[in-house]
């Protein structure tokens, strides 16, 4: 069987989201844009901190806590798009 997950994928998903996040942030749905980015930049951590095989865990848990820190801030913002 063939494996159609892979680190590569997700971190090329990741990236994907978080060029789009922005892109959506800039023309005004801040709140849609910063989901994207947090989703893709936990995304992106995790990838590359398994890819690369650096085993400090603080190459992993530092930019999760950002991510899930502005996930959490763009749930709680008010009035945006």
């Amino acid at each position: 069987m063939k494996n159609t997950f892979s680190l590569a994928r997700l971190r090329n998903l990741g990236l994907a989201l978080i060029i789009l996040g922005i892109g959506i942030s800039v023309f005004g749905k801040v709140r849609s844009g910063s989901l994207l980015l947090a989703i893709g930049m936990g995304a992106y951590a995790y990838s590359r901190y398994f890819m690369i095989g650096m085993k400090r865990r603080i190459e992993l848990f530092l930019p999760l806590l950002i991510a899930g820190t502005l996930f959490v801030v763009s749930l709680t913002l008010p009035h945006a798009g």
